[in-house]
């Protein structure tokens, strides 16, 4: 009985220190969205990375999910996502922001978007739901 007690600790122990190991490997992150732009306005955003390494920054990439992307994750995808361009901007040796924008006024109240981030480490599919404001007068 002993014996089985300790295997199984051993086991979970060994478990944890795995996740840790792969958690530390894949660190770099995306956090909330800041929308700076209301509705019926060009759209502009913008999301901090955390945890890159100078090195991760070299082979960082980011897009927005295409409408299949959408399907599978059971979104809906509207028409007007197709205007929204995202755009990796490095602010320091190993800081960097994602900026989201559109030339075009987004007259949808609500959006939800779906950015990937990839880079050596890892690959991160974030949901970014968005209830617009109207504008301040």
């Amino acid at each position: 009985m002993q014996k089985t007690i300790t295997k199984r600790f051993l086991f979970s122990l060994m478990a944890l220190g795995f996740a840790l190991i792969a958690a530390a490997a894949s660190a770099a992150g995306l956090a909330s969205i800041r929308v700076n732009s209301a509705f019926s306005e060009p759209f502009a955003a913008e999301i901090d990375i955390t945890g890159l390494t100078a090195d991760d920054l070299l082979t960082a990439q980011v897009r927005m999910a295409t409408p299949e992307e959408y399907e599978s994750a059971k979104l809906t995808y509207m028409p007007i996502l197709r205007s929204i361009r995202v755009a990796l901007e490095q602010t320091g040796e190993s800081k960097a922001v994602l900026k989201l924008t559109s030339t075009t006024p987004i007259t949808e109240p609500a959006i939800t978007l779906l950015v990937e981030f990839s880079w050596r480490g890892g690959r991160i599919m974030q949901k970014y739901p968005i209830l617009l404001d109207p504008p301040k007068q």
